[in-house]
């Protein structure tokens, strides 16, 4: 579990700060730049809160797009960002639920990793948990551009078949893009600029498959934005 306490001191004052900032305008990297060299935070603390608060009025319309998966749900799927949470979970990197209710973590693989058979294993462990919500139909889409894509696809396909679990993958230049553009069902995703731009709810299927399959639990900025 990551605690509040293996931070540095000044981090709760920091968060707190730079949400006061945020909610007046400020923009978010002069923002962190000040707060940080303020509160002397480290790499990984200033890229928590770059990646984990929002203003306050942007982080409830994201909450209330925070959605559970239910029986017969289509799920359209940001693969990588999906794919490189769980990587990046099971090899230690840290990890928090943003002021939005988001799991994401500080800076980890992001497209490039050396942990081939990990990753085919947690697509697999994954799409497995899929198949036990009950959902209709999955179609993950991955960017091209990463290196090995193809491959990836290749995986995720024969995973599919073995599972039995009707779905596709397809790789394209953005999957943003094609994710945002889901008419149906729900998207799974914790990018931010997806969740603010697509009409549908939002599954947190990395969040959802971690906490089930490994009792995992993670640092809440929410709790510690709300806190004394």
């Amino acid at each position: 579990m990551e605690k509040e306490n293996s931070l540095s001191r000044g981090f709760s004052k920091a968060a707190k700060d730079y949400l006061f900032l945020l909610n007046r305008g400020y923009p978010e990297t002069p923002a962190v730049t000040l707060v940080g060299n303020r509160y002397r935070l480290d790499k990984t603390e200033r890229m928590i809160l770059f990646r984990g608060i929002c203003s306050s009025p942007r982080a409830i319309t994201r909450r209330d797009k925070l959605s559970a998966s239910s029986p017969g749900e289509t799920l359209t799927i940001d693969g990588y960002n999906l794919l490189f949470t769980l990587l990046n979970y099971r090899l230690g990197k840290r990890m928090f639920l943003g002021y939005d209710g988001f799991l994401r973590d500080a800076g980890g693989t992001h497209g490039r990793f050396s942990e081939r058979e990990l990753f085919i294993s947690l697509a697999g462990e994954m799409i497995r948990f899929l198949k036990t919500l009950g959902v209709a139909k999955i179609k993950f889409y991955l960017d091209s551009p990463v290196s090995h894509s193809a491959e990836h696809a290749r995986a995720l396909r024969r995973i599919l078949e073995e599972t039995g679990l009707p779905g596709e993958c397809i790789t394209c230049d953005s999957a943003d893009f094609r994710v945002k553009q889901a008419k149906e069902g729900l998207v799974v995703t914790s990018d931010a600029a997806i969740i603010d731009s697509t009409p549908l709810l939002v599954f947190d299927g990395a969040r959802s498959f971690l906490q089930d399959r490994f009792g995992a639990s993670f640092l809440d900025l929410q709790e510690i934005l709300s806190g004394p």
